[in-house]
């Protein structure tokens, strides 16, 4: 995979699909040693949004 000029990066669609990053999904980057893990964004508790 490569960074656009843009830094964008397309997730491929195994793993889009293995871990349920839908569109519209919000992730975050977490620092590690050697890298970032991309993880799904957790809501805070009692923050319903399906309204």
């Amino acid at each position: 995979m490569r960074i656009t000029s843009k830094g964008q990066v397309t997730i491929p669609k195994k793993w889009r699909e293995k871990f349920g990053f839908l569109p519209g999904t919000e992730v975050e980057f977490i620092p590690e040693e050697g890298g970032l893990k991309l993880v799904k964004k957790r809501r805070p508790l009692g923050k319903d949004t399906s309204l």
